[in-house]
């Protein structure tokens, strides 16, 4: 049994509006006619053309901090018009469901002109096009924002969306924290809960579940010292490390550890200083110089630990000091 209609494909238009994209959609669930209309500054669009377009962490596409006035707005206009058409909460996920689905599919090639580019939601709003990765990180993103449980599940070249629903439901499910999550198709309309397209029947699926933290990473790191302005006892050295915020959000209590020993696993240290840093914002990265005295003699490796409250640890470490 179907849990929603089919949706036409989307009427959509894009209106200049000095400095803002006027973005207007409509498509059909449930015999009525939907839409809504969200004004995107070309400076936000632009903003994420210039990011990062790999594959490589998805959830931060979908929980950006810079889109989220704008997603609130969409979703406040399918709260509005299911309280006026009277719809239950599950409709007015499914509405959702069936708005995305209605987008055309295009593929990165035809659409970019390369094989892998990995839209961001706004971008898929004015674009009004995108993939499998492009539609399922835009209804991600609007759904979470909702209040609905839901995951993105990565398998073989494609990408699709699980949602927590009735466990007694009947479809294709995928485990999670002990509940059900079921697949769900996005790149076209008709999709049911649990169907899954005979191509990927029986592939298996990575879970990637939205987890509102930043991701935060070492670049290039590395060390020098000059020997003319050594002391007897000990040298200064200087670290240098890069750091990259990729979001989504702010960092919280940024700090660099920078640890001299033996070895990566010795206990024993030639020195041991942590540098407490400014927070860096979503899509920041900072170049870090930090002085580091280091007592006569040393040998071993340099271990720094990129730390913070709402961040994992990031190590790198740097070998072949000989400090004599």
């Amino acid at each position: 049994m179907a849990l929603f209609c089919l949706s036409r494909v989307s009427a959509q238009s894009v209106e200049p509006e000095d400095g803002y994209y006027r973005v207007n959609y409509s498509w059909d669930y449930k015999d009525v006619q939907w839409s809504f209309s969200v004004g995107v500054p070309e400076a936000i669009y632009d903003y994420y053309r210039g990011r990062t377009h790999d594959n490589d962490d998805l959830m931060h596409f979908v929980l950006s901090e810079h889109h989220r006035d704008y997603i609130r707005e969409i979703v406040k206009s399918f709260r509005t018009g299911g309280e006026e058409w009277g719809l239950s909460d599950m409709d007015n996920l499914f509405n959702v469901v069936a708005f995305v689905q209605s987008l055309q599919y295009v593929t990165d090639e035809a659409s970019k002109g390369v094989e892998d580019y990995v839209r961001y939601p706004i971008e898929t709003l004015v674009d009004g096009v995108g993939d499998c990765e492009d539609v399922v990180i835009l209804a991600a993103s609007l759904l979470h924002e909702m209040g609905y449980s839901v995951i993105l599940l990565s398998l073989p070249e494609h990408l699709a969306l699980g949602i927590k629903y009735d466990p007694k439901y009947r479809g294709t499910y995928y485990k999670y924290e002990g509940e059900k999550y079921y697949y769900l198709e996005m790149t076209s309309p008709g999709w049911e809960l649990g169907q899954v397209p005979p191509s990927i029947e029986k592939k298996c699926a990575k879970l990637i579940p939205l987890v509102d933290r930043p991701a935060v990473q070492l670049g290039r790191c590395g060390y020098w010292h000059d020997e003319y302005f050594a002391f007897a006892d000990r040298v200064d050295f200087e670290i240098i490390c890069e750091v990259e915020n990729k979001g989504p959000g702010a960092t919280q209590g940024l700090s660099i550890q920078v640890v001299v020993k033996t070895d990566a696993k010795a206990r024993e240290t030639f020195a041991n200083q942590t540098f407490n840093l400014e927070d860096l914002p979503e899509a920041g990265q900072a170049t870090f110089r930090l002085k580091l005295p280091v007592t006569r003699p040393a040998n071993g490796v340099i271990v720094i630990r990129l730390k913070g409250q709402n961040f994992d640890t990031d190590t790198f470490v740097l070998e072949g000091l000989e400090l004599k």
